[in-house]
């Protein structure tokens, strides 16, 4: 059985409110990907041109194909222009996970 895949992608930009805009396009273009999941955006707080995407996909095939349509798509070219320097990508399998609700172990 396949397990979920979080893809976590950590990059600078150019300009903030260009690439907010094209990674909002980019977002509408990859929901209808197969295997997509869901797609959080984050900007860090002390540094505005540093951004992070955690992306869930249905397994890492899905999140690898992804990728190989990532750099042909068109609704991906503006943020693809947007982006000053990549700082981490990597796909992860989850081991663990508590929430405040969780029983100590």
């Amino acid at each position: 059985m396949s397990e979920p895949c979080l893809e976590l992608v950590v990059f600078k930009i150019k300009d903030p409110e260009k690439a907010r805009t094209a990674r909002r396009m980019a977002q509408d273009v990859v929901k209808k990907y197969d295997g997509f999941i869901s797609w959080s955006a984050y900007e860090a707080h002390d540094e505005q041109n540093l951004f992070a995407d955690v992306v869930m996909w249905r397994d890492l095939e899905a999140a690898k194909a992804a990728a190989e349509q990532v750099v042909k798509e068109p609704g991906f070219a503006a943020i693809m222009a947007e982006m000053d320097g990549l700082v981490s990508m990597a796909h992860f399998r989850l081991d663990r996970m508590v929430d405040a609700l969780s029983e100590a172990a």
